[in-house]
């Protein structure tokens, strides 16, 4: 009776029965026991391996290899082909950029140039302007400069007239006999009361004379005092400026217009002055 002929194993599969059977064989191998059991004699599934089959197994797959590098080669020309289509796209938004760039800069050159002309005018228009304006100022303040200093001169020459005035008639004041005989009063009421202040060294000679200008503001205060002609030692001239400072403030005189700012006293010993 024929039996139809079953597939062939695979090359693989013969391999993975083989594993299997001999790890089998070992393993009862280890396991036999003592004595030598009875023979069992199992039937075997043998297949026939044809060698045409394994040659066309191995012609699909070489066939296959061929077609996974086809189909690599393939997807590499897509993948280069997508990379020049992007460098090309990249290229293309870099000009589009460069451009837009230039025209960019294109207008604001051409606004900066337009924005330096009007800014020219404008300044010329300004600097006329400016230049009116001052000129007009300058006349304006010349013209109010004049005015004061007009005004400034006038009112100095009626000072000048009006000092003129008061000079001459102080010194047809001071020129009079009442007015001297008055001042005269004054300036030996104020020695008299130095005199009275002052303590004379022992041992003055018989001729000491000492002459002190005694300088004092408005209200008698003496501020300062320097000797004249004084025949003298230190100890005189010190004692004649201790008396003058310890008659500050000196006697007003009569009339404010008698006044004046320096007054010259003379010193001579007690005993001359009595005789």
């Amino acid at each position: 009776m024929n039996h139809a002929p079953r597939a062939p194993f695979a090359p693989v599969g013969w391999s993975i029965a083989l594993h299997a059977l001999l790890a089998a064989l070992l393993f009862f191998g280890l396991n036999l026991p003592d004595r030598e059991p009875d023979m069992v004699i199992l039937p075997i599934d043998a297949v026939v391996v044809d060698d045409a089959l394994l040659q066309a197994a191995g012609q699909r797959r070489r066939e296959d290899d061929r077609a996974s590098v086809a189909r690599e080669a393939e997807q590499a020309e897509r993948r280069r082909e997508q990379e020049e289509r992007l460098q090309q796209a990249e290229q293309e938004k870099r000009a589009e950029e460069e451009a837009r760039l230039h025209a960019e800069r294109q207008a604001k050159s051409e606004a900066a140039a337009e924005a330096k002309l009007k800014a020219a005018a404008d300044a010329k228009l300004k600097s006329v302007t400016d230049a009116k304006l001052k000129a007009d100022k300058a006349a304006e303040a010349k013209a109010a400069a004049d005015k004061k200093r007009s005004t400034q001169e006038a009112r100095e020459r009626d000072a000048r007239e009006a000092e003129l005035r008061s000079r001459l008639a102080d010194e047809e004041t001071r020129t009079g006999a009442g007015y001297q005989s008055l001042k005269a009063s004054w300036v030996r009421a104020i020695q008299a009361h130095v005199e009275q202040r002052w303590y004379e060294p022992p041992g003055l000679a018989q001729g000491l004379s000492c002459t002190i200008k005694v300088t004092q503001i408005p209200g008698g205060e003496v501020v300062g005092t320097r000797f004249g002609s004084c025949n003298g030692n230190a100890a005189v001239r010190q004692s004649i400026e201790t008396a003058v400072r310890n008659a500050s403030p000196l006697p007003p005189p009569p009339e404010a217009a008698l006044f004046e700012r320096e007054v010259e006293l003379v010193f001579t010993p007690r005993e001359a002055r009595s005789r």
